[in-house]
């Protein structure tokens, strides 16, 4: 029994020793691997990062190159430049005066570098304020349009009226004061109405004679706009003298003409003509050219009787067939 105790301890020993071998030879190849490993080739993913850096940089500078070549384009090529100005609501001021004023603000570099007549670099506000300051306009709009115009749309300051009485014309100022005399009416810008009647003479004679039992007056406007400039026509019939520096109308009434002619002018297709003054009360008569007439207060709220006649002439009548239409009395309009 001792004996096989013997042997059994024997087989153990021997199989500790081998499982001991077998570990040696183990962690020796382990170690040649580790060994091997140290002197292969470096990686080749290592040069495919580097490539491709030296790729992505390539590719921002094109990008960079783009950019600034876009921008020089943008900003140097004479296809980015205002060439074109149109203007729109000019009556009294030279087109070709706002013309050169608007190049002399764009014509210069701005920083020293950029040419101020790029549509880019075109400041509309600047534009604005310089011709309100320089001319007499009420309003401006400036708009840019892509790529190379600039267009303008002006509604002037009327500061001046022409004033007739009948016998001479004058220019007034914002005070009603008679700022110059111009001219004598002439004896054709009067219609007469006549008749004829049959007279006997000394002997005995029948003689036809015309005699005028009314006499009109009527501004022809073409000529005094030649003439005079295209301002609003007054015809005062309560027969003021035109001397310099009289007051030959208040100053709302002056008002008053001047709101009506910028509103019938700017915001409708009406041809305006000239209005008739006849009483102290504030009444106006504005003549249209298609002949009919509108009977307003130049003293009283001028927007709102303008809003009741664009609604009557929208939605009531017929502008051939209209005779007058009378905005005097507040709410309710009356019209023919």
């Amino acid at each position: 029994m001792f004996r096989r105790q013997k042997n059994k301890w024997k087989r153990k020993v021997k199989r500790v020793k081998n499982n001991a071998i077998f570990s040696r030879s183990q962690n020796t190849s382990r170690h040649k691997k580790d060994f091997s490993w140290k002197n292969r080739n470096r990686n080749p993913l290592i040069a495919k990062e580097k490539i491709s850096n030296t790729k992505i940089k390539i590719q921002i500078f094109l990008i960079v190159v783009a950019i600034i070549s876009m921008l020089w384009l943008s900003i140097y090529h004479s296809f980015f430049h205002i060439t074109k100005i149109n203007i729109v609501g000019l009556q009294r001021i030279s087109e070709e005066e706002i013309t050169t004023s608007i190049r002399s603000v764009i014509n210069y570099k701005k920083l020293f570098i950029f040419p101020g007549k790029n549509y880019f670099l075109v400041d509309v506000d600047e534009i604005n304020a310089i011709l309100k300051e320089k001319y007499p306009i009420n309003s401006i709009i400036v708009k840019k349009s892509f790529p190379h115009s600039l267009s303008l749309i002006i509604e002037e300051k009327i500061s001046t009226l022409i004033y007739d009485n009948g016998n001479k014309y004058g220019y007034i100022g914002l005070e009603g004061k008679i700022v110059e005399v111009i001219r004598t009416v002439g004896e054709d810008e009067w219609v007469h109405k006549t008749t004829t009647t049959i007279i006997t003479n000394e002997d005995g004679e029948k003689i036809e004679e015309e005699k005028i039992i009314e006499s009109t007056h009527k501004p022809p406007l073409n000529r005094i706009i030649t003439e005079m400039g295209d301002f609003p026509i007054v015809y005062d019939k309560r027969g003021r003298e035109v001397v310099q520096n009289a007051v030959a109308l208040k100053q709302d009434t002056v008002s008053g003409i001047i709101k009506w002619f910028n509103l019938i002018n700017n915001r409708t297709d009406i041809p305006f003509g000239y209005v008739i003054i006849n009483n102290e009360l504030g009444d106006g008569f504005i003549k249209t050219k298609e002949g009919w007439e509108i009977k307003t207060k130049l003293n009283i709220d001028v927007e709102k009787q303008f809003e009741s006649l664009e609604f009557i002439l929208k939605e009531k009548v017929n502008r051939p067939n209209l005779s007058y239409v009378d905005l005097r009395f507040g709410s309710q309009v009356y019209w023919k």
